[in-house]
């Protein structure tokens, strides 16, 4: 399996330095890899942008199971897919590749221009975030090459000892009635975004707000609070968003497929109502068109049977 991770760096020439002089194999994206310091150090003098963090470190690493390092072959591939992982990652950076083979684990340093090539601006947000989105696209890569996917390790919920002690002696921890007001709320499936999941929160009373890389729950009527990951992964900020996108999603395609069966199904009702209309017009038409016929034909027959009345002359005399 691959594993891998992300950090912020405020020297672009420091990594490319360390990861350069080890390499077995070596590539870019949007960078010429031969020249990637000097690239990198332009961009950033082009778009004048010369803040603390000049790149991100990265790194991404696979299982000795799966590739081996002394194999060139294997070499080539695990640059071919860590090229893959982070042209997907980030499209519009310079990402310079190199493969190292000193360690057990096949692995490919990443050093990440932090400038948009498009926009000119610096990656915004937290790095905590970047490793996250980062984790998920290595997942799918390494998936479609035929490679194990990361299965994270599951953190049991923490205790402390005072809670221990309260559930020896028969007592609800505070913790645990926050535990159980997330874990009632997350049972209804309806729930699949945030302001919904804390609007639940709030009718069992309990609290929540966004703060930074993680949620804190607040017991209400007390000074009780805790952040997610004190709780368990469960109750982690990355976990609930999880969850709530992909309720989310599921809710999306569902009421596409409905739609789409109520739009057929729509469908042939118009066809038929509009076949419907086309044979009472067509019916119309024809009753008026006879109609009109027989009116004509009536006034025909008439006007032989009777001559008409001359001003002067009588009946059927000629006009002068």
């Amino acid at each position: 399996m691959a594993t891998t991770h992300i950090k912020r760096s405020s020297g672009a020439s420091r990594l490319v330095n360390y990861a350069e002089k080890r390499a077995v194999q070596k590539d870019g994206h949007n960078i010429d890899i031969d020249y990637a310091k000097s690239e990198l150090k332009q961009v950033r003098e082009i778009y004048g942008n010369k803040g603390s963090t000049q790149a991100y470190a990265s790194r991404v690493a696979f299982s000795p199971k799966e590739f081996d390092p002394q194999n060139t072959q294997d070499q080539i591939k695990a640059l071919e897919i860590a090229k893959e992982i982070y042209s997907t990652a980030y499209p519009n950076q310079q990402v310079a590749l190199y493969v190292h083979n000193d360690t057990d684990s096949l692995h490919v340093h990443a050093v990440i221009g932090a400038i948009d090539l498009k926009t000119g601006k610096k990656m915004h947000g937290n790095w905590q975030q970047y490793r996250e989105r980062l984790v998920k696209i290595t997942d799918k890569v390494v998936e479609r090459h035929g490679l194990e996917v990361t299965i994270p390790k599951h953190k049991p919920e923490k205790r402390s000892m005072a809670e221990i002690k309260m559930k020896d002696r028969g007592q609800v921890p505070w913790k645990d009635k926050i535990r159980n007001a997330i874990d009632t709320t997350m049972r209804e499936a309806h729930i699949s975004d945030f302001k919904s999941f804390k609007e639940k929160l709030e009718e069992l009373a309990v609290s929540v707000i966004e703060r930074g890389r993680d949620l804190t729950y607040s017991l209400a009527g007390t000074n009780y609070k805790a952040r997610g990951q004190k709780l368990g992964d469960d109750y982690k900020k990355e976990t609930i968003f999880n969850e709530l996108d992909r309720r989310k999603q599921r809710q999306l395609e569902q009421s596409g497929t409905e739609f789409s069966l109520s739009w057929l199904k729509g469908r042939g009702e118009r066809i038929k109502r509009e076949q419907q209309a086309r044979q009472n017009l067509a019916k119309r038409a024809e009753r008026v068109q006879r109609d009109t016929l027989s009116s004509r034909q009536s006034a025909i027959s008439s006007g032989n049977d009777r001559p008409r009345k001359s001003k002067e002359r009588g009946l059927g005399g000629p006009s002068l």
